[in-house]
């Protein structure tokens, strides 16, 4: 009777390890939820929208900075997620964080670019940041959907050149005048 209860304990161990091996950390694909549009660089200023058709991005996830790996929509796919039509915003679903347990935390690096392949893209621009990811058990039963929590992506990525060099206030003009009149007067 004792090896009888003795296997069925090592049979539940097993099964509810191999449940819990399957759960996969996800986050949503999207920045949408934290309204960061990605910005385009025209005429040396920062603008809402794309100003070419093939403005693309990747996110890259995992354990730590020097292991990541692309983010793979759950639907499938290669991970490169073309912007939308709405000014500097992509939605690519949810996606699976490699090498990260279910429900830690990540690390993620967004990268936008021109061009279809990120490897050999032009006007590459990026942004990391570390945050908490979803989980989600794709052979549980009766199977749910996949969901997790929004991108927290850092605002102020651009494409297309450097970032703009915010102008100084009037404020301060007025009290560099000042100074250099003040200065200009002691002589």
């Amino acid at each position: 009777m004792k090896k009888l209860a003795l296997l069925a304990a090592l049979t539940l161990m097993g099964l509810s390890a191999r449940c819990f091996a399957a759960a996969e950390a996800t986050v949503l694909l999207n920045n949408f939820d934290s309204n960061n549009a990605i910005l385009f660089m025209s005429g040396g200023s920062a603008v809402p929208g794309p100003l070419t058709a093939n403005i693309n991005v990747q996110l890259l996830g995992g354990p730590s900075a020097t292991q990541l790996q692309p983010v793979i929509p759950t639907g499938g796919g290669n991970g490169v997620i073309p912007l939308s039509a709405l000014a500097g915003f992509f939605d690519g679903g949810v996606g699976v964080v490699p090498g990260v347990a279910a429900s830690a935390t990540a690390t993620f690096e967004l990268k936008a670019f021109v061009g279809t392949d990120p490897t050999v893209a032009s006007a590459v621009t990026s942004a990391s940041w570390t945050q908490a990811t979803g989980s989600w058990d794709p052979a549980a039963v009766p199977p749910s959907p996949p969901g997790g929590p929004s991108l927290q992506n850092p605002a102020g990525l651009t494409v297309g050149g450097a970032p703009p060099v915010p102008e100084p206030s009037t404020i301060a003009l007025g009290l560099l005048g000042l100074g250099a009149l003040l200065i200009r007067r002691r002589k």
